[in-house]
């Protein structure tokens, strides 16, 4: 699989991560978001393009209707990982990095956490809407409750005897 390795002007980064983000839409994602990382130190991508799915089946719908609508509008094959185990799945377009979760690995992983300083979209009739200080504090903020821990998720915290 070949990505597109060239690099996109910022506003094609932005105008290809509101394609993603409609494409989820189309597939009745959940929880759609838009990073915008361009200000964050370190970030591996321009925007990040965050979605929740209910089912296995669905983050595979959805990753598939990402990938063929990129191919068709020319951003080629991805790097991509975890269509195996359909739990969170990346799509990697180098400016754009589209991650495809499972309900119950958005919420282990948080990773919206990792990039709290980035500026938050969210897809509003077709268009994407910038968050509010006051609404990315909420929505972060609901990030650090307590959170349930799907049982194919707990072994990640044990250890066995040797501590490994």
């Amino acid at each position: 699989m070949a990505a597109s390795k060239q690099k996109n002007t910022l506003a094609q980064s932005k105008a290809y991560a509101l394609f993603c983000a409609r494409v989820m839409a189309d597939k009745k994602a959940e929880n759609i978001l838009v990073m915008d990382l361009t200000k964050a130190d370190g970030a591996p991508a321009e925007f990040f393009v965050l979605c929740s799915c209910l089912s296995e089946v669905q983050v595979d719908a959805v990753s598939s209707g990402i990938e063929r609508a990129g191919k068709e509008a020319g951003q080629g094959f991805p790097k991509s990982e975890g269509w195996t185990a359909k739990q969170w799945v990346i799509l990697d377009y180098f400016d754009v990095v589209v991650h495809v979760f499972h309900m119950d690995a958005r919420d282990f992983y948080r990773i919206e956490k990792l990039w709290g300083d980035a500026d938050f979209y969210t897809l509003n009739e077709d268009k994407l809407s910038k968050m509010n200080k006051t609404q990315k504090q909420q929505y972060l903020t609901e990030l650090t409750k307590e959170r349930r821990i799907p049982e194919r998720y707990q072994h990640i915290d044990s250890f066995d005897e040797d501590g490994l």
